[in-house]
C-alpha cells in the first residue's frame, strides 16, 4: 500500500482517540433536569415604577389628579387610590413637631407625590388591597434643610 494513505489513516485514528475520551458519561442528564425545574415555576411579571401625585387624605388615601405612563394607563387618574404607607420613606417637614418625620407629619389636602413598584400593566380596581408605597413624598409642606452659613 501507499504509505500516504497508511500514514493519512493513523493520523485519523489518532485524533478521534482523544475527543472520546474528554466526552462526560452522563452529560445529557443534567440538562435535563434543568429543563424540567425552568418549567416548574411560573414566572412572575416584571415590576415597575408608578408615580401618583395628588392630594393626601389621611389614612393614607391620595385622590389622583396625575401621574407617570404606568398611572395614567392604569386608569389611576381620578381616583382615590389606598396606599400601605408602613414601611414608605416619608419626605416632609416635621409639622407636629415630635422630632420625628412620618405619615402623621402629612395633613389631609396636602399635595403629594407616591412612588409604589407594582406589576406592569396593573389597572386600577376599586376593591383591590392597598398598593404598597416605596415614598411618600409632601410637595406643600416640603421639609427645610439646614442653611450652613456662609463662608
Amino acid at each position: 500500500m501507499n504509505n500516504r494513505i497508511i500514514v493519512a489513516t493513523l493520523t485519523a485514528a489518532a485524533l478521534a482517540v482523544p475527543t472520546v475520551a474528554v466526552a462526560k458519561p452522563g452529560h445529557g442528564k443534567g440538562h435535563e433536569k434543568q429543563t424540567a425545574k425552568a418549567h416548574g415555576k411560573a414566572k412572575q411579571p416584571k415590576k415597575v415604577m408608578f408615580v401618583f401625585k395628588g392630594k393626601f387624605s389621611a389614612p393614607g388615601t391620595v385622590d389622583v389628579t396625575s401621574g407617570n405612563s404606568h398611572a395614567r394607563k392604569g386608569g389611576f387618574v381620578g381616583q382615590a387610590v389606598t396606599f400601605d404607607l408602613v414601611n414608605a420613606k416619608v419626605v416632609a417637614a416635621d409639622t407636629n413637631g415630635d422630632q420625628k418625620v412620618d405619615v402623621s407629619d402629612v395633613k389631609d389636602g396636602d399635595v403629594v407625590l407616591v412612588q409604589a413598584r407594582a406589576a406592569k400593566r396593573t389597572k386600577y380596581a376599586e376593591d383591590a388591597e392597598a398598593i404598597v408605597a416605596r415614598k411618600l413624598v409632601d410637595k406643600t409642606n416640603a421639609p427645610v434643610e439646614d442653611e450652613a452659613p456662609a463662608a
